[in-house]
């Protein structure tokens, strides 16, 4: 249960202490100006309350509104025509997930999904300036315009679990995933005004011998003084309005807890290839060792590849293959060993191996003399691939991946946070540390595979401290199941969305702002709560002691919740001047 709000008992009692004082007194002005000032506090905080929420209100509204509550369903199983062909209109709410909803040109996506067929370009998110392409296999959050061709979705999210739609619920304590500071905030209001109501009662004993009058007083400024509303709104205003602004700029949180937890993190893990970088590297250079032919070569480690096809270095050296023209030999027996490389025979049926240095020892190979080689390039911050062919190095590819823009920022908010930055590479040393430098991160871990990945954020997690991996889904799958906040690029909408943070671009600026405002919500909600609650109980016990008339105490009420109420409102702000919306 909810008790009731003891404000209007406190104002009743305030009246009937200043008629009594008049009764026995010809001079009770005082009092009974205190009692109008209590009368007219309730009006005044309930004024208040409705001011102080209106912005986080049309937060949330802008996020759903939007939203169709009718949809088109294809009339048939055909995936192959998403925008023409039979379909009908049902309400939204009918949808459920694992069905097929059409999304056309001017439409809004109604549900979260993924790309089932067709092809479109769509405003990601409601703060989306520029539409991205979106094909086959590519999620879409509920709330995404199509601005061109049209796309048959798989649901994965509807109705209330919907991205966009969660932040309403995030001030909740009923919530299965609600935050530690809503929880506290829903008992205090739960039971607070029985809480209160005992106070009161404290107030006519501790007062007792000075007449009725200023016993009633003080059980009267007791009432007026329970800061009930001004804990609850502070403690939920900067939840919500955080999932709120978040949402506006395509990061989703998965709960109130989630966004709680991101609040608290002191490492973060970054995941190198695709998270700091773009993740379509490129060949640059090629050294043979033995005069051999680059293109014979060539041909051979492309074919080899296939065996690697959704790893970003595998189809960079096949883009390389077909600029030049260069047709694949026949390879047999090709093996993909994750972070490491590939390994196959050659026609004439000499091993072929085609990764990192660790791959070729591992293989019997030395890579002696092609050190030099491999060393200029990771100075240069690229990928020295290395190709044994018949027990010896035969040739070092280089491949450089440019850095996502905006990376060294997105690093230097995070430094700002006082979290602390690990970069995880598979990279070979040499390199990883020219990208770090260039960055400004002094801590990294090279040469690790995906499980070595996820085993050195969960050594982060036992350090102490709450740990934050930023990475892709699949790619970085591990390093994101070991940590306490995974945050996952490119996700939202998806099934990997279902992690404590997604976001809906790939860039990692987005990343730092996820955390930066879930720090600024869990500051906001557990200080302006905390404060809220020890200035209210000042003013109770104070108040239950007869040092201030209930007509003081209403002025200091109304006066902590002009502070309190609008904490929302505040982060609001606060996340508009600090972290201006990108075009």
């Amino acid at each position: 249960m909810t008790s009731p709000p003891p404000s209007p008992a406190g104002a009743a009692l305030a009246t009937l202490a200043a008629f009594v004082g008049a009764l026995g007194s010809g001079h009770a002005w005082a009092p009974l100006v205190g009692a109008a000032f209590a009368a007219g506090a309730m009006v005044a905080r309930a004024w208040l309350d409705a001011w102080a929420r209106r912005p986080v209100e049309d937060a949330v509204a802008a996020l759903v509104l939007p939203l169709p509550t009718r949809v088109h369903v294809p009339a048939t199983d055909d995936a192959s025509l998403p925008s023409v062909g039979p379909s009908r209109e049902v309400e939204v709410d009918r949808v459920r997930t694992g069905e097929d909803v059409l999304a056309r040109r001017g439409e809004v996506v109604a549900v979260d999904g993924i790309v089932k067929a067709g092809e479109a370009m769509a405003l990601l998110h409601p703060g989306a300036r520029a539409p991205v392409r979106r094909v086959v296999g590519d999620p879409l959050l509920a709330g995404a315009r199509i601005t061109e061709g049209a796309v048959r979705l798989l649901a994965t999210r509807v109705g209330r679990d919907r991205g966009l739609v969660r932040p309403a619920r995030f001030g909740s304590g009923r919530e299965r995933d609600a935050a530690p500071v809503a929880r506290l905030a829903e008992f205090a209001t739960r039971w607070g005004g029985v809480m209160a109501i005992a106070f009161s009662v404290g107030g006519l004993l501790l007062t007792e011998g000075t007449g009725f009058a200023a016993q009633v007083s003080a059980a009267a400024a007791v009432l007026l003084a329970a800061p009930l509303l001004a804990v609850r709104r502070s403690a939920e205003a900067p939840l919500i309005a955080a999932a709120a602004i978040a949402g506006a700029r395509g990061i989703v949180f998965q709960s109130a807890r989630a966004l709680d937890r991101a609040g608290r993190v002191t490492y973060a893990a970054l995941c190198g290839h695709g998270t700091i970088t773009d993740g379509r590297p490129e060949v640059v250079e090629m050294h043979t060792l033995d005069g051999g032919s680059p293109d014979a070569l060539i041909a051979l480690i492309a074919a080899a590849e296939s065996a690697a096809e959704p790893h970003a270095i595998a189809r960079a050296i096949r883009r390389f293959a077909e600029t030049r023209g260069i047709a694949l030999e026949g390879v047999r027996r090709s093996t993909y060993i994750p972070g490491r490389g590939v390994t196959a025979l050659a026609p004439n049926g000499d091993a072929l191996i085609i990764g990192s240095r660790q791959l070729l020892l591992d293989e019997g190979v030395s890579v002696a003399v092609a050190d030099a080689d491999a060393a200029r390039a990771e100075t240069r911050g690229r990928t020295a691939v290395f190709l044994g062919l018949g027990g010896h190095v035969r040739a070092v590819l280089s491949l450089e991946d440019e850095l996502r823009p905006g990376a060294r920022a997105a690093v230097q908010r995070l430094v700002d946070l006082g979290i602390e930055v690990v970069l995880l590479s598979g990279d070979h040393r040499g390199t990883i540390e020219t990208l770090a430098k260039g960055l400004g991160i002094d801590h990294i871990k090279a040469e690790l595979v995906p499980e070595e990945r996820g085993a050195e954020v969960k050594r982060l997690r036992e350090s102490g401290g709450a740990v934050a991996a930023v990475g892709r889904p699949l790619h970085d799958d591990p390093a994101l199941a070991a940590a306490d906040v995974p945050v996952v690029l490119g996700a939202a909408g998806g099934p990997a969305g279902e992690h404590a943070v997604a976001l809906v671009t790939e860039d990692v600026r987005d990343a730092a702002a996820a955390l930066w405002i879930a720090r600024a919500a869990r500051h906001a909600a557990y200080r302006d709560s905390a404060l809220a609650t020890v200035g209210g109980l000042a003013l109770v016990g104070l108040g239950a002691a007869g040092y201030l008339a209930p007509g003081v105490v209403a002025v200091a009420a109304i006066m902590l919740d002009a502070w309190a109420l609008p904490a929302g409102a505040r982060l609001l702000r606060r996340v508009a001047l600090r972290l201006p919306e990108r075009a």
